[in-house]
């Protein structure tokens, strides 16, 4: 496998050997619908044991198509004792591996609104049913985009998925009554109202 000229991570560039060698677990679908907030914590030490950080793991969570999301359960996470750090990864991606940040979040909600009209008018309800309401990706996307294109709707739920995967790890280190996911989603609801990613940074931190 070709490797970006970007990938100048030296992290990225070890988690990236381990998935070209196959040495990670596969818990592909572990979470469906999400708990609620207050339940993430309980939630993520019965499903992964995330609080045991003596050993390092990757795992593998979601895959659709080339596009897959790994979780690491490393002792490096160490915004709480249930924190873990989310990987993307995908051949055709440049860099082909990345922790995705809240800013590339917003990127691509904003770029998934271009590529068509039900997108621009749902995509903020999609975000709301999956981080508010707790629905899975499956119910989100049948919800909403039932008529949409296979190929438009594998490209929602790379981004679904990855936004479930930020929340759940945001609700894990900030929980209530702290803001947890509510803050990603306030983030993409004011792009949904108008506002610059720069202009948010000045109220929100992300």
């Amino acid at each position: 496998m070709a490797r970006s000229k970007k990938q100048t991570d030296p992290k990225a560039r070890t988690v990236l050997t381990l998935v070209e060698k196959g040495n990670y677990e596969k818990l592909i679908g572990v979470v469906q619908d999400l708990p609620k907030p207050e339940d993430v914590r309980d939630f993520l030490q019965e499903k992964l044991q995330i609080t045991n950080k003596d050993n390092h793991r990757l795992i593998l969570v979601e895959e659709i198509g080339d596009y897959k999301l790994f979780i690491e359960i490393t002792q490096e996470a160490m915004k709480s004792a249930y924190d873990f750090i989310v990987w993307r990864f995908s051949p055709t991606y440049n860099p082909i591996i990345k922790k995705p940040s809240h800013n590339d979040i917003a990127e691509v909600f904003l770029r998934l609104r271009t590529m068509h009209r039900d997108i621009k008018k749902y995509l903020i309800n999609a975000c709301c049913g999956l981080l508010r309401d707790r629905l899975s990706v499956g119910k989100v996307v049948n919800r909403y985009f039932e008529k949409l294109s296979e190929e438009l709707k594998k490209e929602l739920e790379k981004f679904l998925h990855t936004l479930k995967w930020i929340g759940l790890q945001e609700d894990a280190n900030y929980p209530p009554p702290k803001l947890g996911s509510k803050m990603v989603l306030a983030v993409l609801a004011l792009i949904e109202a108008g506002f610059e990613p720069k202009d948010i940074r000045r109220v929100i931190r992300f």
